[in-house]
């Protein structure tokens, strides 16, 4: 009968894990704290720390009332700006993974250079733009700028995948009487789905989280995000902790169905197994 014999305890894989537990504790606190906060009522609320007596559901009838229509604006928003942003990053990913190296470094760089710009540089000039244009306080207004902010980001991103794919796979479709257009369409971009689903979830929370642009380029219910809309919870007097803290709840709903429904696609994606 053989005896299991039992690893020693190593103390840096103990220090390891603790650290871990503790930086995961520290991250959940505020989550936690939110959570507690959106079932309290004003009398609980100052009290941070401690659970609520009886659970205060009035907050969240508050919250939905407010938000859904924010809801529907960011989604109207994001899913239309991401869609453009990966798909024009995809096309011009496409001639700089194919040129050599020395040609497109400058287009590359060039194109980089939109990810250094901070967005309150450009904040007044996007607003004037947005007045001469005709499309302030409009959605179609926000594509234009989350798409413009999120191309370089999306070339960066899909250059680099779609550089793994052999050229020998390009070659061998010319041959078969493949165009260049079939060949992107037909064999390269969906090659990359894990990528382009990674890059999609990141491209989402980006433009989903955006306030400074949701404050700048909206000014009403019809076209105001979830984040302009929760800034609306802050008064000059009081803040309503409790309905706050339930639309932030419900803000954080779709992005996170989002990540769980493709939370595979997303960590095959951030890894570069899909073009291996």
């Amino acid at each position: 009968m053989s005896v299991a014999v039992r690893s020693p305890i190593r103390p840096l894989r103990v220090l390891r894990y603790a650290t871990v537990i503790a930086v995961c504790f520290v991250m959940m606190v505020p989550i936690l704290v939110a959570i507690s906060s959106a079932f309290k009522s004003p009398q609980e609320i100052n009290d941070v720390l401690a659970l609520p007596t009886r659970p205060a559901f009035d907050n969240f009838v508050i919250g939905w009332n407010q938000m859904s229509g924010a809801v529907l604006n960011s989604l109207m928003i994001t899913i239309p700006s991401v869609i453009l942003s990966v798909f024009i990053g995809c096309l011009a990913a496409y001639p700089l993974s194919m040129m050599p190296v020395r040609t497109s470094r400058w287009i590359y760089f060039f194109l980089l250079s939109g990810m250094f710009v901070p967005f309150q540089i450009v904040q007044i000039p996007v607003f004037y733009l947005a007045r001469f244009l005709g499309v302030y306080n409009t959605i179609p207004g926000l594509w234009l700028v989350h798409v413009a902010f999120g191309v370089p980001v999306c070339t960066f991103f899909m250059r680099n995948f779609f550089a793994t794919i052999p050229r020998s796979m390009h070659e061998a479709a010319q041959i078969d009487g493949c165009s260049t257009a079939g060949y992107f369409f037909k064999i390269l971009l969906p090659a990359p789905f894990s990528g382009i689903a990674a890059l999609a979830i990141v491209q989402s929370r980006s433009v989903w989280n955006d306030l400074l642009f949701a404050m700048t380029l909206t000014n009403s219910d019809r076209t105001m995000p979830v984040t302009a809309k929760l800034n609306g919870f802050v008064g000059a007097v009081q803040v309503q902790y409790g309905p706050l803290m339930a639309s932030a709840i419900i803000s954080v709903i779709p992005m996170l169905f989002a990540f769980l429904l493709f939370q595979k696609a997303f960590v095959r994606g951030l890894l570069g197994g899909s073009s291996k």
